[in-house]
Protein backbone atom coordinates (compact mmCIF):
# COMPACT_ATOMS: atom_id res chain seq x y z
CA UNK A 1 0.00 0.00 0.00
CA UNK A 2 1.58 3.19 -1.11
CA UNK A 3 0.88 6.57 0.89
CA UNK A 4 1.43 10.37 -0.06
CA UNK A 5 2.37 11.18 3.45
CA UNK A 6 2.24 14.84 2.12
CA UNK A 7 -1.30 14.89 1.14
CA UNK A 8 -2.46 13.68 5.06
CA UNK A 9 0.15 16.24 6.80
CA UNK A 10 -2.25 19.45 7.30
CA UNK A 11 -5.30 17.54 8.55
CA UNK A 12 -2.79 14.99 10.47
CA UNK A 13 -3.68 16.61 14.33
CA UNK A 14 -7.58 17.07 13.55
CA UNK A 15 -7.53 13.09 13.25
CA UNK A 16 -7.95 12.22 17.02
CA UNK A 17 -6.91 8.43 16.37
CA UNK A 18 -3.50 10.21 15.83
CA UNK A 19 -3.17 12.13 18.71
CA UNK A 20 -4.41 9.72 20.83
CA UNK A 21 -1.67 7.14 19.77
CA UNK A 22 1.08 9.49 20.33
CA UNK A 23 -0.60 10.43 23.42
CA UNK A 24 -0.22 6.84 24.76
CA UNK A 25 3.04 6.06 23.29
CA UNK A 26 4.77 8.73 25.21
CA UNK A 27 2.75 7.99 28.37
CA UNK A 28 4.33 3.94 27.83
CA UNK A 29 7.65 5.37 26.98
CA UNK A 30 7.92 7.46 30.24
CA UNK A 31 7.20 4.04 31.89
CA UNK A 32 9.81 2.00 30.04
CA UNK A 33 12.86 4.37 30.32
CA UNK A 34 13.76 7.55 31.76
CA UNK A 35 14.58 10.26 29.17
CA UNK A 36 16.33 13.16 30.97
CA UNK A 37 19.01 14.20 28.82
CA UNK A 38 18.76 11.64 26.20
CA UNK A 39 19.21 12.19 22.30
CA UNK A 40 16.82 10.87 20.46
CA UNK A 41 16.00 10.01 16.66
CA UNK A 42 12.26 10.45 16.09
CA UNK A 43 11.97 8.15 12.95
CA UNK A 44 8.77 8.49 10.67
CA UNK A 45 8.18 11.75 13.26
CA UNK A 46 5.54 13.03 10.76
CA UNK A 47 4.24 16.36 12.18
CA UNK A 48 6.14 15.65 15.57
CA UNK A 49 3.50 14.53 18.17
CA UNK A 50 5.84 12.37 19.79
CA UNK A 51 8.94 15.18 19.51
CA UNK A 52 6.79 17.97 20.97
CA UNK A 53 5.59 15.23 23.90
CA UNK A 54 9.30 14.91 24.33
CA UNK A 55 10.88 18.06 23.74
CA UNK A 56 10.52 19.18 27.47
CA UNK A 57 12.17 15.91 28.68
CA UNK A 58 15.03 14.98 26.77
CA UNK A 59 18.23 16.81 25.54
CA UNK A 60 17.47 16.86 21.82
CA UNK A 61 15.75 15.59 19.26
CA UNK A 62 16.23 14.52 15.37
CA UNK A 63 13.38 14.47 13.94
CA UNK A 64 13.29 12.40 10.35
CA UNK A 65 10.65 12.20 8.13
CA UNK A 66 10.47 11.83 4.37
CA UNK A 67 7.43 13.66 3.84
CA UNK A 68 8.40 17.65 3.46
CA UNK A 69 4.49 18.30 4.00
CA UNK A 70 5.15 16.73 7.62
CA UNK A 71 8.07 18.45 8.57
CA UNK A 72 6.55 22.01 7.69
CA UNK A 73 3.85 21.14 10.29
CA UNK A 74 6.78 20.43 12.51
CA UNK A 75 8.36 23.47 12.26
CA UNK A 76 5.57 25.20 13.29
CA UNK A 77 5.78 24.20 16.65
CA UNK A 78 9.08 25.94 17.01
CA UNK A 79 11.04 23.36 18.99
CA UNK A 80 14.21 24.90 20.06
CA UNK A 81 15.69 20.99 20.63
CA UNK A 82 14.70 19.48 17.85
CA UNK A 83 16.39 19.03 14.32
CA UNK A 84 14.11 18.41 11.63
CA UNK A 85 15.33 16.30 8.76
CA UNK A 86 13.40 15.79 5.35
CA UNK A 87 14.94 12.46 3.98
CA UNK A 88 14.78 8.58 4.10
CA UNK A 89 16.52 6.81 6.92
CA UNK A 90 19.75 5.46 4.96
CA UNK A 91 23.16 5.06 5.35
CA UNK A 92 24.23 7.60 2.77
CA UNK A 93 21.99 9.98 5.22
CA UNK A 94 23.59 8.68 8.19
CA UNK A 95 27.18 8.86 6.50
CA UNK A 96 26.70 12.64 5.19
CA UNK A 97 24.37 14.28 7.22
CA UNK A 98 25.74 16.25 10.37
CA UNK A 99 22.83 15.15 12.89
CA UNK A 100 23.55 11.51 12.53
CA UNK A 101 27.12 12.44 13.82
CA UNK A 102 26.85 11.44 17.96
CA UNK A 103 24.79 7.91 18.85
CA UNK A 104 21.30 8.01 20.01
CA UNK A 105 20.17 7.08 23.33
CA UNK A 106 16.70 5.72 21.58
CA UNK A 107 15.67 5.50 18.14
CA UNK A 108 11.90 5.78 18.33
CA UNK A 109 9.53 4.92 15.87
CA UNK A 110 5.66 5.30 16.28
CA UNK A 111 2.96 3.87 13.89
CA UNK A 112 6.24 3.95 10.70
CA UNK A 113 7.81 0.28 10.60
CA UNK A 114 4.34 -1.75 9.31
CA UNK A 115 4.62 0.90 6.23
CA UNK A 116 8.18 0.42 5.37
CA UNK A 117 9.29 -2.05 2.22
CA UNK A 118 12.66 -2.26 3.84
CA UNK A 119 12.28 -2.57 7.81
CA UNK A 120 15.22 -5.53 7.87
CA UNK A 121 17.32 -2.59 6.45
CA UNK A 122 16.16 0.05 8.89
CA UNK A 123 16.23 -2.26 11.78
CA UNK A 124 20.11 -2.55 10.86
CA UNK A 125 20.51 1.42 10.04
CA UNK A 126 19.34 2.02 13.89
CA UNK A 127 21.23 -0.36 15.60
CA UNK A 128 24.70 1.40 14.23
CA UNK A 129 22.86 4.64 15.13
CA UNK A 130 22.56 3.75 19.09
CA UNK A 131 24.55 3.81 21.68
CA UNK A 132 25.96 0.14 23.80
CA UNK A 133 22.54 -0.44 25.83
CA UNK A 134 20.56 2.10 23.51
CA UNK A 135 17.24 1.29 22.74
CA UNK A 136 15.35 1.14 19.26
CA UNK A 137 11.72 0.82 20.12
CA UNK A 138 8.73 1.10 17.77
CA UNK A 139 4.99 0.89 17.70
CA UNK A 140 3.09 -0.15 14.83
CA UNK A 141 -0.31 -1.47 14.23
CA UNK A 142 -0.66 -5.31 14.65
CA UNK A 143 -0.95 -6.88 11.77
CA UNK A 144 -3.67 -9.57 13.70
CA UNK A 145 -6.26 -7.07 12.73
CA UNK A 146 -7.89 -9.26 9.59
CA UNK A 147 -8.69 -5.93 7.59
CA UNK A 148 -5.38 -4.25 7.87
CA UNK A 149 -3.12 -4.12 4.92
CA UNK A 150 -0.08 -2.95 7.01
CA UNK A 151 1.44 -2.95 10.28
CA UNK A 152 3.86 -6.10 11.64
CA UNK A 153 2.91 -8.93 13.68
CA UNK A 154 5.18 -9.79 16.93
CA UNK A 155 6.90 -12.28 15.21
CA UNK A 156 7.94 -10.49 12.05
CA UNK A 157 9.14 -8.19 14.61
CA UNK A 158 11.26 -10.26 16.85
CA UNK A 159 12.89 -11.88 13.75
CA UNK A 160 13.92 -8.73 11.91
CA UNK A 161 15.90 -7.72 15.59
CA UNK A 162 17.31 -10.97 16.12
CA UNK A 163 18.82 -10.50 12.42
CA UNK A 164 19.66 -6.71 13.15
CA UNK A 165 21.50 -7.95 16.53
CA UNK A 166 19.98 -6.75 19.41
CA UNK A 167 21.01 -8.08 22.39
CA UNK A 168 17.30 -7.60 24.29
CA UNK A 169 14.46 -7.85 22.45
CA UNK A 170 10.60 -7.78 23.81
CA UNK A 171 7.46 -7.60 21.78
CA UNK A 172 3.83 -7.09 23.52
CA UNK A 173 0.74 -5.62 23.12
CA UNK A 174 0.97 -2.02 23.92
CA UNK A 175 -2.88 -0.53 23.92
CA UNK A 176 -5.89 -0.06 21.29
CA UNK A 177 -6.75 2.60 19.66
CA UNK A 178 -10.76 3.60 18.65
CA UNK A 179 -10.61 4.44 14.89
CA UNK A 180 -13.40 5.36 12.10
CA UNK A 181 -12.58 1.81 11.19
CA UNK A 182 -13.30 0.11 14.86
CA UNK A 183 -10.55 -0.68 17.78
CA UNK A 184 -7.62 -1.63 16.33
CA UNK A 185 -4.17 -3.12 18.29
CA UNK A 186 -1.14 -1.77 18.52
CA UNK A 187 2.49 -3.57 19.48
CA UNK A 188 5.49 -2.39 21.06
CA UNK A 189 8.65 -3.88 20.02
CA UNK A 190 12.08 -3.14 21.30
CA UNK A 191 15.39 -4.19 20.54
CA UNK A 192 18.20 -2.98 23.11
CA UNK A 193 22.13 -2.99 21.82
Amino acid sequence: MVHDWDNYAAHWEKDQANLEFSRQVFQQLKTMAPLDGKHILDFGCGTGLLSQHLSPLCKDIVALDKSEAMIEELDKKELANVEPVVDHLTRGLVAQHPAFRKQFDFVLAVSVCGYLSNFQEVADIAYTLLDEGGQFILWDWSKDNVSLEYGLSDTEIVNVLTRSGFARIDVAHAFDIQTPQGIKSVLVGLGQK
